[in-house]
């Protein structure tokens, strides 16, 4: 049946929270006390999903030290550069599967230049590329993904990446859970497609650390239907993009937290404005288009179930589409080097 994988491993998560979290966060406390100790540099590395929990990463770290972290484009890897010293960084490496083999080539390149780097990823197997290339690995050990877009891998990522960052996450994780049960119980994810049905474009819109769950929104429409899709931090989508939206468009909206906004409300007035359909997710919403969501205390765990969410409204539009998410056609999800 098309979908079933990914139906499958979209409804594993609960569970993995459930059973993993206290692993992920006291694996993340040896990292840090050692492979990323004294280090004065984050240095991030990933595509695909596991690029959207490395930007993830960036936001909680920032906000934790005061020190934005570097997002490495592994292009850089590649070029003739000048010589550079790069033993004040911490890297983390993200693959889910472990075989991306532009992380790991960057990872080497950084390790090679005096970095202490840490890999993100599956498996604790050292004969992964990006294992061979770290000195440490977090092994995230949720389980085997069929499907071929990243759904409880991206999770599991998010939540190592808050623990690696210092934020306790064990109690988060349980009330991630329980809220993605209730939007399971719920179906929640049917009125989200119901109002994407017969878009042209879908915009998915953010801020802050959750722009990396609008990016992998995104990413997942791109994979596995035939709806382009977007994603949009609050402030940019006013500087340009939202002038491209008319009324055979779809904007869903997500705001994680229950304070007014001066850009959300930009948004929102804008886009009734233009007549261009809008969807509100989360604990702040308009009156014009609401949807309010189960979501955990802890801010940056509510990028988590803004995922959630989408991933169960891909499956169905892809479906109802008549296509497979399971194994969309000429997606790849290990990238080769550049």
């Amino acid at each position: 049946m098309a979908g079933e994988a990914m139906a499958r491993e979209i409804r594993e998560q609960p569970g993995m929270l459930r059973a993993r979290a206290e692993g992920w966060e006291g694996e993340a406390l040896r990292l840090r006390r050692g492979a990323l100790a004294g280090r004065g540099t984050l240095v991030v590395l990933g595509r695909g999903s596991s690029g959207n929990a490395a930007t993830f990463a960036t936001y909680l770290w920032a906000l934790r030290t005061g020190r934005h972290p570097v997002e490495f484009r592994p292009w850089l890897a590649t070029q003739p550069l000048p010589a550079a010293d790069w033993s004040d960084a911490a890297v983390l490496a993200f693959s889910a599967s472990g075989r991306s083999t532009d992380v790991a080539q960057a990872a080497a390149w950084l390790r090679g230049r005096g970095a202490r780097v840490v890999a993100v990823t599956e498996s604790a197997d050292v004969e992964t590329h990006v294992a061979r290339a770290a000195h440490d690995v977090l092994a995230l050990e949720a389980g085997p993904e069929r499907a071929a877009p990243a759904t409880k891998s991206f999770c599991a990522q998010l939540f190592a990446a808050a623990a690696l960052c210092g934020y306790p996450i064990r109690k988060a994780a349980l009330q991630t859970a329980d809220a993605m049960d209730m939007v399971l119980a719920a179906d929640l994810a049917e009125p989200v497609a119901r109002f994407l049905a017969g878009a042209r474009t879908v915009s998915w819109v953010s801020r802050g650390f959750s722009i990396a769950g609008a990016l992998d929104a995104a990413l997942k429409f791109q994979q596995t239907t035939d709806l382009p899709s977007f994603a949009h931090s609050t402030a940019e989508f006013l500087h340009g993009p939202i002038g491209g939206c008319d009324d055979r468009d779809r904007v869903v909206l997500f705001s994680e937290i229950d304070e007014p906004l001066a850009s959300k409300r930009a948004v929102e007035a804008t886009l009734l404005a233009r007549r261009v359909p809008l969807l509100a997710l989360g604990v702040d919403h308009s009156e014009e288009a609401a949807l309010p969501l189960p979501l955990p205390d802890d801010r940056w765990a509510r990028t988590a179930m803004l995922a959630f969410v989408s991933q169960l409204t891909c499956l169905e539009v892809a479906v109802t589409h008549g296509l497979d998410p399971d194994t969309p056609a000429g997606l790849r999800r290990v990238t080769p080097p550049p």
